[in-house]
């Protein structure tokens, strides 16, 4: 479960032949010439975003860019390939940007963005302010509530400048990142639940992959175990399941709509229970209503988790978890 990461570094080449430099970029080194927020939603923390200016600026910005470049390998490859290919003679000046950080947040996070700003003595800014103000030895922390393991371009504002190297600024965030997260949380706490998985057809092992499946892609938390065990679902009557620990800052209730999502297909056939516990409290399903005057049947319910679930993750991994089910079914 990735807390927070890095992101794309920036160049700025200034140059009198501004096309021959992209064209170099494009061909050689796989750049996409692209605008800055395409840059963001393709771009990973090995990506470089490159702005090429003219030659007239005494400080370079994002906004005097005549092209972008996106480029899916380090500043570090990009400047060498640049001397190596003797194609120095197109460049008249390099200036590194700040370094980016990515932080997700749970809870409180106006509260989360301000005890940062406090710890780094931070700047508001925007990403143009940010990285027009920030220099090589700056870090800007930008902060999300999507999950880090791909692209993201989708934040919350503000961002935040710190006057430091983003390795001091990484150094600080793993000792200091959880607690800082932890304190933001709404009752400043995670959860240990405990889910039960029951298939009275017996597809344990295909109902688990499903589960893990989307608890790491969406990355839910942290599994601290599993094991065989007795659930008791009517009184004197146990049946056997298969239970996960997991070790989340989502709430319960929120862990119990992705359970939902789970148990039934897009076209609503039951393939699965998926028994949550909290406390040693069971965690019903109609708990997870927004409040208790709605009234909506258990599968308009399931049919609008499923729905937002699928918000937060990309056609392909749709397309996995689908074909998961579709071999459940044929199985059965």
């Amino acid at each position: 479960m990735l807390l927070f990461r890095l992101g794309p570094r920036y160049l700025f080449i200034r140059s009198k032949n501004i096309d021959e430099v992209a064209d170099y970029l494009e061909a050689s080194l796989g750049g996409d010439v692209t605008e800055f927020w395409k840059a963001w939603e393709k771009s990973s923390e090995y990506s470089t975003i490159c702005f090429i200016t003219d030659i007239n600026h005494e400080k370079t910005y994002v906004e005097d860019a005549v092209k972008i470049v996106l480029i899916n390998d380090v500043s570090t490859v990009i400047l060498s390939s640049i001397v190596n290919s003797h194609m120095c003679h197109l460049v008249q000046r390099v200036d590194m940007g700040p370094a980016a950080i990515l932080m997700r947040t749970a809870g409180n996070e106006p509260a989360l963005i301000d005890k940062i700003k406090e710890v780094f003595s931070a700047k508001e800014v925007d990403w143009y302010e940010g990285i027009g103000l920030g220099e090589k030895d700056d870090t800007i922390i930008a902060f999300t509530d999507k999950v880090l393991s791909g692209p993201v371009s989708d934040f919350l504002e503000p961002k935040l400048l710190i006057p430091q190297p983003v390795r001091e600024v990484q150094n600080r965030l793993r000792l200091e990142g959880l607690k800082l997260i932890t304190q933001s949380l709404d009752d400043s706490q995670w959860y240990e639940l405990r889910i039960n998985i029951y298939d009275s057809c017996g597809k344990y092992k295909e109902n688990y992959d499903r589960l893990m499946y989307i608890l790491s892609k969406l990355e839910i938390g942290m599994v601290l175990g599993e094991s065989w065990t007795k659930d008791y679902a009517v009184m004197l009557y146990s049946v056997l399941t298969y239970q996960v620990r997991l070790f989340t800052f989502f709430t319960p209730k929120e862990i119990k709509k992705i359970l939902l999502a789970l148990e039934y297909t897009t076209e609503g056939k039951r393939i699965v229970d998926f028994d949550l516990y909290y406390k040693n409290k069971k965690i019903h399903w109609e708990k997870t209503a927004a409040n208790s005057k709605e009234r909506k049947t258990k599968l308009e319910m399931v049919k609008e988790y499923r729905t937002n679930m699928y918000k937060k993750l990309p056609p392909e991994d749709i397309a996995v978890l689908e074909d998961m089910e579709k071999s459940i079914q044929r199985s059965e």
